[in-house]
């Protein structure tokens, strides 16, 4: 669990990779702050191009037991363990049917750019714009049952990443949606006009809390809701 700088600059995404501990705060769209909560993230490289990304929110004690040791994610070696703990916990898996609690995607990198499977409900796409900042895209599919019938839309965050030093990860992105008429009837349906409203902002402060990775925080990403 050494502080000691580890990742490559050269390397996009690599400076997310280790354990970091910190907390969310969500505020309305006049900027009134609404609540907070704590959450761990643990990222780690599964492969020489797959990036994957597990959140768990403080109340979900299982998810932060890290008794069973850490793993380094940037040497052959840890990547060998990973691979190990993916074939032989049969039940440590994650959905990435994700809400606001727990968020996990195992990203696509090529590049500065990476992506999510982008038929999920909730798909990511991210690049790189310098060496200590990213941006991202997470778009969330949604169903509403109207008066014409079932109705797909999306909200979408956007949000910035900035890693202010190798310790410190500062994220902040507002919620974007579709704007709903209600008709006299009460019913309602998307605006004719297709507009979009910036609605909830989510800001998040992380810590880093070491380089390597909790061994059970490794887990397989399945599709199951």
């Amino acid at each position: 669990m050494s502080l000691m700088s580890a990742f490559d600059f050269a390397k996009p995404f690599d400076i997310m990779v280790g354990h970091w501990v910190g907390t969310s705060s969500t505020y309305d769209p006049a900027g009134a702050y609404l609540f907070s909560s704590k959450s761990y993230v643990t990222v780690y490289w599964k492969s020489a191009n797959i990036l994957s990304f597990r959140e768990s929110g403080e109340d979900d004690m299982a998810y932060q037991d890290s008794s069973d040791g850490f793993v380094n994610p940037r040497t052959d070696e840890g990547v060998a363990r990973i691979g190990q703990l993916l074939s032989s916990k049969k039940n440590a898996e994650a959905s990435n049917s994700s809400g606001l609690r727990r968020l996990t995607y195992d990203f696509t990198v090529t590049g500065a750019e990476c992506h999510t499977n982008q038929n999920a409900d909730i798909s990511v796409t991210g690049r790189r714009t310098r060496p200590d900042s990213y941006q991202f895209h997470v778009k969330k599919r949604r169903t509403k049952q109207t008066k014409s019938g079932l109705v797909t839309y999306y909200h979408h965050v956007f949000n910035s990443h900035h890693l202010a030093s190798p310790e410190d990860w500062q994220i902040i992105g507002p919620v974007v949606g579709p704007v709903w008429k209600t008709n006299p009837d009460g019913s309602q349906e998307l605006n004719d006009n297709g507009d979009e409203k910036v609605g909830l902002s989510v800001v998040q402060f992380f810590r880093r809390i070491s380089y390597s990775v909790p061994e059970h925080f490794v887990s397989e990403l399945t599709s199951k809701k």
